[in-house]
């Protein structure tokens, strides 16, 4: 496939591209960007993307393309790559979230420089509904490794590192929305995309359990929680019953697009 077709198929995805200045720079995303595509995982993988960021308004378009582009030639040589980028991304798929939850008038929230601000609002029969994205990205210690080819053991368990960190991830999103919500009324969603440092998610059903039984015994209170369930190799749908979970839907076929 030419660039011409790639173009033709995410055309957002090529609009992130086109906002990188020099494209050939050594920080810059989307490097030899074709010849990514021509994997058929890599591609479907940002066809399942651009299926997120046309379903975006313009106006949340923009605005989320104004967020992701410094972040765009912002690269950490320590095993972490791009990863901020990929975080402001993910907040497509809260706003799809709250879409599909029948909120209207969705938008990303400008950014505000005295105060902390959620990622999103909007109404819901005349409630205003506040919601704030985080990623959970991988450990310190599964950044060094995959900087360094280092193999490693990967439990089917998470640590108290991990879950000591999930709660200060919800802590810090509820004290956003608490901030922002002066009268006190909004309803407030956490809206999490958790990495794994089991990158093939084998364990994905193994941890999630854990978390529901840690949400169970130490719940956020007056938080909606909403677990974001990425496909990843070893991919299965799952439940939780201390938290609502999206199951990302499969990836589009290779040649239907």
């Amino acid at each position: 496939m030419t660039e011409i077709m790639f173009r033709a198929s995410m055309p957002r995805v090529f609009e992130l591209r086109d906002l990188i200045e020099q494209p050939l720079a050594p920080s810059a995303y989307f490097q030899d960007f074709e010849t990514v595509l021509g994997d058929r995982l890599a591609r479907a993988i940002w066809l399942a993307r651009e299926r997120e960021f046309q379903r975006l308004d313009a106006v949340s378009w923009e605005a989320l393309k104004s967020e992701a582009r410094p972040y765009l030639t912002l690269h950490d040589p320590n095993g972490r790559g791009w990863q901020q980028l990929i975080d402001v991304l993910n907040q497509a798929r809260a706003h799809n979230y709250l879409v599909e939850l029948g909120c209207s008038d969705v938008q990303f929230v400008p950014r505000n420089n005295k105060r902390e601000t959620p990622d999103l609002e909007g109404t819901l029969n005349t409630r205003r509904v506040l919601c704030e994205v985080k990623t959970v990205n991988i450990s310190d210690d599964e950044a060094n490794r995959r900087n360094t080819g280092r193999a490693d053991y990967i439990s089917n368990s998470l640590n108290e590192q991990f879950l000591k960190k999930l709660k200060c991830t919800l802590g810090k999103a509820k004290s956003q929305m608490e901030v922002y919500d002066v009268g006190g009324n909004a309803r407030r969603i956490a809206f999490l995309i958790i990495n794994f440092d089991d990158s093939f998610a084998e364990y994905k059903a193994d941890y999630y359990s854990q978390i529901d039984q840690h949400l169970a015994s130490e719940p956020v209170e007056g938080v909606d929680v909403v677990f974001y369930n990425q496909q990843t190799a070893f991919h299965v749908d799952v439940s939780m019953r201390s938290a609502l979970v999206v199951n990302e839907a499969s990836w589009p076929e290779i040649g239907s697009e």
